[in-house]
C-alpha cells in the first residue's frame, strides 16, 4: 500500500509518453443519476438506492473534480466521496485513460473506448482505505449530450463480505 503512489507517479508518467493529443476525449463534465441494486454475498436479498455523481473539468485542461454522493433508499443518504483526477486521451491508440486520488485513502484508474454507433465501454479499479471496487460500464449516447449507463460492480472490504452492484444511470454531458 505504501507504494500505491509511486505506482500511479509511474504510471502517469509512462501514460503521458503514448498519450496523443489529435483525438478529443470521451471523459467529459457530466452529471449523472443511477438506480443502484446491491447484494452481499451470503446474505439473502439486495439493497436499492440512487447514486448521484458529478465530474468537471477544470478549464480547458485536462484535470477533473468528481463528487458523488448516495440518496435515500435501502442503500441511505450520505455515502460520500470526492476525487481529483488527470486523464490521458488516445493513450497507445486504445483508449482514454483518467488516473485519480481522493477522500478515503483512495486511488483510481479508469478506461473508456468508444465502440462505434453510440457506444462506448468504461473499466475502471478503485483501491481506497478500506478494500477496492472493478467496475465495467456499457454507455449508449441516447441524444448528443445524454447517455444511458449499465454497469456493474465488484465492491471488495477487508474484513467484511463481498458485494455486487448492479446500476441503471442517465447521464448528461454539458
Amino acid at each position: 500500500m505504501k507504494h500505491l503512489p509511486y505506482v500511479c507517479l509511474l504510471t502517469l508518467g509512462s501514460a503521458s509518453a503514448f498519450a496523443a493529443s489529435a483525438p478529443s476525449s470521451l471523459f467529459a463534465s457530466n452529471v449523472e443519476v443511477s438506480y443502484v441494486q446491491q447484494s452481499t454475498d451470503g446474505i439473502a436479498g439486495h439493497l436499492n438506492g440512487w447514486e448521484l455523481s458529478a465530474t468537471a473539468y477544470l478549464g480547458k485542461s485536462d484535470a477533473f473534480v468528481n463528487a458523488q454522493t448516495s440518496v435515500g433508499g435501502d442503500l441511505g443518504n450520505g455515502a460520500d466521496a470526492v476525487s481529483l483526477g488527470y486523464r490521458f486521451k488516445n493513450v497507445a491508440s486504445i483508449a482514454d485513460v483518467a488516473l485519480t486520488a481522493g477522500s478515503n485513502e483512495t486511488y483510481g484508474i479508469a478506461l473508456h473506448r468508444a465502440l462505434g454507433g453510440g457506444f462506448g465501454a468504461w473499466a475502471s479499479y478503485e483501491n481506497n482505505a478500506a478494500g477496492h471496487d472493478v467496475s465495467v460500464v456499457l454507455s449508449k449516447m441516447i441524444v448528443s449530450n445524454v447517455s444511458a449507463d449499465l454497469g456493474y460492480s465488484w465492491i471488495n472490504r477487508d474484513g467484511a463480505a463481498d458485494a455486487n452492484q448492479w446500476s441503471l444511470g442517465v447521464r448528461y454531458k454539458f
